[in-house]
């Protein structure tokens, strides 16, 4: 399909959901008032009954009335900054899941004009360090880790340093924002020395910040310093003055075509024709195609520039400030939100999200713009690692949905100090940002105590029993797990389970192909995933064995990326000879290791960046299941850790209580159920029961060279 088939396709299938959620909302008015229309055909009959209903109807109201009261806060009942120290963690070992473009902030040196402006010597840093806190807690001044200082952007060796913290961070490139007025430039010089330094391998690409100066950091937003004319001629010069950049070897291309972001494309008059003027100029320049990406805002299905852009982005925190959100008792702010909060309503607003064409999401830390306005400031208060985190997988998952070549993920920003958001460590948290992201986009959990299997093993001598346990759904995909069964280095009992008799008879001619015994063939109906039938087949011989794996023919009808997600899961827990020799070796060295398994695939991110945490919509399950393994219902997490999958190595000693006190009445038929069954609680319990019964968990990534 061509790109123009495709964006109408997408109008299309845009223009059918909004019909279908104008239906939605049409039904939603007509049942509502359907009761009362019923009611006025015999008022005088049915009064007692109205007086009824109308309780009723008030209490139901009641519970919805609280939850929105709720969700203004006074800003004394909440931490206002949620993170904690960390030491700088190098990620080189790693692959990230997606491409990630930090933006960047040049003023970081004086110039003429910040001089006349604002006095001799002003940079960003002058702001940031005279700002002071306007409440109890108020995360402020920030000050630069000492790794970093108040650095000068003068200084290549201070460009290098950023640069080479961020290759280590796996972050793909800068993106410099540009500040040009109709051929006058301000702010140039890091980009220049940058575009000198050719030594420098890193990729970048511009953003135009084509908005008006103003003297807002005084308080006089109407006070125009400099202002964007576009002029005729504006068009030509643009181009002509970013060739060199484009140019650049460096520079950031999409299918050999170079990118030119546009930070305010609603402030351009005649934006299209601006366009159509800078694709004829760069081609006339011999730069060829290039591509122009707008910022527009998620929440406002704005489409008005997407036929004639290649690509949008959204900028964190534009169209972010939820009304609802809005937490009370600041002096001097204009609006101050919960950062916490606002991860929740944003999966919402990603779920009706439908670009037409490739759109780059953005994400940020925790805003907050008190040092650079006196008043009307903005607040994200309530900022946490745990939701940070939530909101870039969430942005990764919402990626993957679109389907979209070449899309990229955006940070506001590398270092925006008097904005509150920055990946540079500073003094008092330390690397605790860059390192959070980095676990995001590599695929690893925040806060779990994960391992990288790379180490050269030996063989150990008499290691205890080893049962692996497989249920069969799909056939097909036997042979596939027998192949990694393969790299086992020790003797196992094997078991497998399946849901029909036909399917048995399936499993044992394989079986005998591979020349591979099975101590027994369990067939149970289609209830309970793989979970139940591992606990029934299980249960009577369990405690003769000390080593357990569980695996299953994962093939999801429901979720994109099932294929993949299975893969990774096979190839983490098995894989080869090497990684099962260090994982069968973590047991057999640490008698306290209860529980192992990898860290979650991307296909898992629905599970992460659920509303309710990763408790999903298991709560009630939980409770009931924690209660009956006398596991503390305190556990019961919006981060709780676990195997999603269901896959892992265990200790039997671990976790051998669930395989005698679970409850088999609670098992739902299989129904293609994306959560909410009892299968999906018990997922959820393997780690906590460990953990409970006084062993360790630990998730892994297998790193070794020769699978």
């Amino acid at each position: 399909m061509n790109e123009k088939k495709e964006y109408f396709y997408r109008k299309e299938l845009k223009s059918l959901r909004k019909e279908k959620e104008r239906l939605q909302e049409q039904v939603h008015f007509l049942e509502k008032n359907l009761n009362a229309t019923l009611a006025s055909k015999s008022w005088k009959v049915t009064e007692p009954l109205r007086k009824v209903s109308s309780f009723f109807q008030k209490k139901k109201d009641e519970p919805e009335k609280s939850v929105l009261a709720n969700h203004a806060y006074d800003y004394h009942t909440l931490i206002p900054y949620e993170s904690e120290y960390q030491e700088n963690i190098d990620f080189s070992g790693y692959n990230p899941l997606v491409k990630t473009i930090a933006f960047y902030l040049p003023q970081y040196h004086t110039f003429q004009e910040n001089d006349a402006w604002w006095g001799k010597g002003f940079t960003e840093w002058t702001n940031t360090k005279s700002s002071t806190p306007s409440f109890d807690g108020h995360y402020i001044p920030r000050e630069p880790h000492d790794d970093f200082g108040y650095y000068c952007l003068e200084d290549i060796d201070t460009i290098k340093k950023q640069v080479n913290l961020a290759k280590q961070h796996k972050i793909y490139g800068f993106a410099f924002y540009y500040y040009w007025f109709s051929g006058k430039r301000l702010m140039e010089k890091p980009v220049d020395l940058f575009l000198k330094h050719s030594e420098i391998d890193f990729p970048f690409l511009l953003c135009w910040a084509n908005e008006n100066w103003t003297r807002a950091w005084d308080g006089l937003d109407k006070e125009v310093l400099i202002q964007q004319e576009y002029k005729e001629q504006d068009p030509n010069n643009f181009i002509k003055d970013i060739q060199k950049y484009l140019l650049d070897k460096r520079y950031i291309r999409v299918n050999g075509k170079p990118i030119i972001m546009v930070y305010n494309p609603s402030a351009i008059p005649n934006f299209e024709t601006v366009c159509e003027k800078w694709r004829e100029t760069a081609k006339k320049l011999g730069i060829g195609e290039i591509l122009i990406w707008s910022r527009t805002e998620v929440g406002k299905f704005d489409d008005q520039n997407t036929s004639f852009v290649d690509a949008e982005f959204d900028f964190a925190p534009h169209g972010f400030s939820l009304p609802n959100d809005t937490i009370t008792g600041i002096n001097n702010a204009a609006n101050v939100v919960n950062y916490s909060k606002l991860i929740h309503h944003l999966w919402e607003t990603y779920e009706k999200h439908y670009p037409l064409k490739p759109f780059h999401y953005s994400v940020m830390m925790g805003w907050d713009n008190s040092a650079r306005r006196k008043k009307n400031f903005k607040i994200f208060y309530h900022y946490s690692l745990h939701a940070f985190y939530l909101w870039t997988t969430m942005v990764m998952k919402k990626m993957y949905e679109n389907d979209f070549q070449n899309t990229f993920l955006f940070v506001n920003a590398w270092n925006e100090w008097c904005e509150g958001t920055y990946l540079e460590p500073d003094k008092k948290f330390g690397y605790a940002n860059i390192n959070t992201l980095s676990k995001a986009i590599c695929g690893i959990p925040l806060s779990a105590d994960f391992k990288i299997l790379n180490q050269k093993s030996t063989n150990i001598d008499n290691l205890e029993k080893i049962a692996v346990q497989c249920h069969i759904y799909y056939v097909d995909l036997l042979e596939e797990i027998l192949e990694q069964l393969k790299y086992i280095p020790y003797s196992y009992d094997l078991f497998l389970s399946t849901d029909s008799n036909e399917k048995k008879q399936e499993i044992e001619m394989i079986l005998k192909k591979y020349e591979i015994s099975c101590v027994s063939i369990l067939v149970h109906k289609n209830i309970g995933r793989d979970v139940l039938p591992m606990l029934i087949q299980m249960k009577p011989v369990i405690e003769n064995y000390t080593y357990f794996l569980h695996l299953h023919t994962k093939k999801s009808k429901t979720l994109t990326g099932g294929t993949e997600w299975r893969k990774y899961l096979y190839y983490h827990l098995l894989g080869s000879k090497d990684n099962l020799l260090e994982i069968l070796s973590l047991f057999h060295e640490n008698k306290h290791l209860g529980l192992l398994y990898p860290t979650p695939h991307p296909s898992s991110f629905y599970q992460l960046v659920n509303p309710k945490g990763s408790i999903g919509g298991n709560q009630r399950m939980l409770e009931q299941l924690f209660q009956t393994l006398d596991i503390p219902l305190e556990d019961i997490k919006m981060d709780m850790t676990f195997p999603t999958g269901t896959m892992f190595w265990s200790r039997t000693e671990a976790i051998k209580d669930l395989f005698f006190k679970f409850d088999e009445k609670q098992f739902s038929s299989e129904d293609g159920q994306l959560d909410g069954t009892y299968a999906h609680a018990v997922e959820r319990c393997f780690d906590a029961l460990a953990k409970k019964n006084g062993f360790e968990v630990i998730e892994i990534i297998n790193q070794h060279t020769n699978n």
